[in-house]
């Protein structure tokens, strides 16, 4: 049962954080345009996988235009990857949670 509870804990705990990380204009930017695209829920991994790397791009894009000395993150480092995997998870909730409005809302 503790490690049930450790794990759950766990999961809300990235969760939490993968929102929170999304939660900004460019993360509800391109999680509507990701969930407007979307047809179907099935599709979520997929498009979910493309914000995060269309995240990861602009953020690049960003560090190069003010000339930064090392524009590309260490994706070899764990903390790094980790971001990256919370980030992802944010964008699974935020796109989710878009495609439920627009469902609900617009019946397309």
């Amino acid at each position: 049962m503790d490690t049930v509870q450790n794990v759950l804990n766990t999961a809300l705990a990235w969760a939490q954080q993968g929102f929170d990380n999304v939660n900004s204009i460019q993360g509800l930017i391109i999680a509507l345009i990701a969930a407007i695209l979307m047809t179907q829920y099935k599709r979520i991994f997929v498009f979910a996988i493309g914000a995060t790397l269309v995240h990861e791009a602009i953020n690049i894009a960003r560090r190069v235009l003010a000339d930064a000395p090392s524009p590309l993150p260490d994706y070899l480092n764990p903390d790094v990857l980790k971001l990256v995997a919370i980030r992802f998870v944010g964008y699974l909730i935020a796109i989710s949670l878009i495609y439920l409005v627009r469902r609900l809302f617009f019946k397309r």
